[in-house]
């Protein structure tokens, strides 16, 4: 999708932006990635399903949040510039709200919530240093806070790099905005969140063609007999990486 601004989003390009973004179902949660991830974390700071106050950023069709409903989570909530969310997803929502996140304050009250999660919605901002301000605000304390964004750090990111002196993740076609380099993220959220893990996701796309079979066998095989080794493969590869924190 090309970068709208929040005018364009909401009114001049509004048909547009609602065509993708209702219909919007990200590769992580195709192949069920953040599903696995989010119950992983999820388990370690909770036990309640339905007591726990969840909020997806950016939630677009409403697909998360029919999954982790589906996995037994109903005290769910979503925020985003616009409605997208699909007719049969509206009624999982306890409450949603449309808010510029780069400039509004949430609509919610601090402490409110135990678990946001924002699936590669912050490098789409133009602010979204004030959207983590937001999040931490919001977030009960020990609350759980987990986004992506893309891995700029992965071989194929770096080869691209050098080649066209560019990130893919960021060329003029597509509207991701922000890096988040290590860097940033030490100064922007680590500021405010402790770090509990990180976790690396690739597109399947790389087992393709004849190097891709190779990986493929690689990676089989490392993730047989050598599963300390499978995480280490992951983030060479990977186009996003998830971060899993946890408000100080």
């Amino acid at each position: 999708m090309k970068y709208l601004t929040v005018k364009e989003l909401t009114k001049i390009n509004r048909a547009e932006a609602s065509k993708i973004l209702s219909g919007h179902i990200g590769k992580g949660l195709k192949d069920n990635f953040v599903i696995e991830i989010f119950n992983q974390y999820y388990t370690k700071l909770f036990d309640n399903k339905s007591n726990t106050k969840i909020l997806d950023l950016g939630a677009a069709s409403g697909a998360f949040t029919n999954r982790v409903n589906q996995e037994g989570y109903n005290n769910l909530y979503g925020v985003d510039v616009d409605d997208y969310v699909k007719d049969e997803n509206k009624s999982l929502f306890k409450e949603f709200k449309t808010v510029d996140l780069s400039l509004e304050p949430l609509p919610w009250s601090d402490n409110f919530f135990n678990v946001v999660t924002a699936w590669c919605v912050l490098p789409h901002l133009e602010n979204p240093f004030h959207c983590i301000r937001e999040i931490h605000r919001v977030l009960d304390k020990d609350g759980l806070f987990i986004f992506t964004a893309p891995f700029l750090a992965s071989k194929p990111s770096i080869d691209y790099f050098i080649k066209n002196k560019d990130f893919g993740s960021y060329k003029g076609s597509n509207n991701h905005l922000v890096l988040f380099t290590r860097g940033v993220v030490e100064k922007a959220v680590l500021k405010y969140f402790d770090l509990l893990g990180i976790e690396y996701h690739f597109r399947s796309k790389i087992f393709r063609g004849l190097h891709g079979k190779a990986r493929s066998l690689i990676y089989k095989i490392i993730s047989r007999s050598f599963p300390h080794l499978k995480k280490s493969l992951a983030k060479r590869w990977a186009y996003n990486i998830i971060y899993i924190l946890k408000k100080k």
